[in-house]
């Protein structure tokens, strides 16, 4: 073969070539799939040299350039702050570990109960706003009531009474005679209410139950929730709940116990305003025809270190 033709005829076949080359379209490359090919393409803040690339990001975050410490210290700075509690009912949940302020029990309104033990033997008893119901177990226990119900509007403070009366029955013998007899710690229950009823009304189904009634630094807490209505609602329940020769047994906190408290809510600070039926006014009203006890006398008034709780102690006979 000629040499000459057989280089022309190589020549023409890489030009076809060349050609068919340029006509095709490049190949697709084949498509991987995987679920972690994100994870894969990742690439931490530690892996890339700083200053090697431009990191991309939101606009958010290009314009939040602070250190760390410094946005953490502004979002907590931000996030409220933990609410205090609110004893809105003056419920408070360690309200004998302040008042009494030792680790053994001694109230020492017992002290001024004491020269009057005779009136709470076989008496059947209701104590209102008992809270964890230490008091209610211990008047029990001493005075030797028929029955005594300890009520309180708070739930929990009502749980902790009836944990409180458990501990006293599990520590006796278990044929013990007590639980048959319905005496002491037999003899106490715990209810959980509000003594304020919705409408006055009501009252016209009120009986008589109970031969003692206890109300017991709870006055201010009533009329702060409830108002001059709810008081003197509160004190017509109280004799109508009595039976004949019945008594009531009130300690009132003053009036100037109760601006401490008035800010609490927007109800108590607006009733706080209304009053307009004051705690010296208490004594005049319960002996009025409205209530009508017939008369009262001074129990005493308790042997307390603080002033704040050396509140006279009353007892209205019916």
């Amino acid at each position: 073969m000629d040499l000459s033709f057989a280089q022309t005829h190589i020549e023409t076949e890489i030009h076809k070539r060349d050609e068919n080359l340029r006509e095709e379209p490049p190949a697709k490359k084949p498509r991987i799939e995987n679920k972690n090919s994100a994870e894969i393409t990742k690439v931490s803040k530690e892996d890339v040299p700083s200053g090697s690339v431009q990191q991309r990001c939101s606009p958010r975050k290009r314009l939040d350039i602070r250190p760390l410490n410094e946005s953490l210290q502004q979002k907590s700075a931000i996030l409220p702050k933990k609410c205090k509690q609110k004893f809105i009912y003056g419920n408070y949940s360690k309200y004998y570990g302040y008042r009494n302020m030792d680790k053994v029990f001694h109230d020492v309104r017992l002290d001024v109960f004491n020269a009057y033990c005779d009136l709470f033997t076989e008496k059947s008893v209701l104590d209102i706003g008992c809270n964890t119901g230490i008091l209610t177990i211990e008047i029990a226990r001493r005075f030797k009531v028929k029955s005594i119900i300890g009520l309180d509007i708070d739930r929990h403070l009502i749980d902790q009474a009836f944990k409180a009366l458990n501990r006293r029955k599990k520590l006796l013998p278990f044929d013990n005679e007590s639980k048959r007899m319905e005496i002491f710690p037999f003899n106490i229950n715990f209810v959980h209410g509000n003594y304020v009823l919705k409408d006055d009304v009501l009252l016209e189904i009120e009986k008589p139950k109970f031969e003692i009634i206890l109300c017991l630094s709870l006055t201010k807490w009533i009329h702060l929730n409830f108002g001059d209505k709810g008081i003197k609602q509160t004190f017509r329940r109280m004799f109508l709940q009595l039976k004949p020769q019945g008594v009531l047994i009130l300690e009132a906190q003053c009036f100037n116990n109760y601006a401490k408290r008035k800010r609490i809510t927007d109800t108590i600070y607006h009733n706080y305003r209304a009053i307009e039926f004051f705690p010296q006014d208490f004594h005049t009203y319960l002996l009025s025809a409205e209530v009508g006890f017939k008369s009262c006398e001074l129990m005493g008034v308790p042997d307390h270190s603080k002033a704040g709780f050396q509140r006279p102690i009353y007892i209205f006979y019916k």
